[in-house]
């Protein structure tokens, strides 16, 4: 069985990271929306926490 070296997993890392920009850009739109309604709810969690 071949031994996993660095530039494998260096080439993982890199698709996962052109896979994420892709979907990103792709759905602009919905990221835009999801990544607003997740900031919000983490602001408004952590408001209520610091009461």
């Amino acid at each position: 069985m071949k031994k996993i070296t660095k530039r494998d997993i260096l080439f993982f890392f890199i698709g996962i990271a052109t896979f994420f920009i892709f979907e990103t850009v792709y759905n602009w739109e919905e990221s835009k929306e999801a990544m607003r309604k997740g900031f919000e709810n983490g602001y408004k969690a952590g408001q209520n926490t610091a009461k």
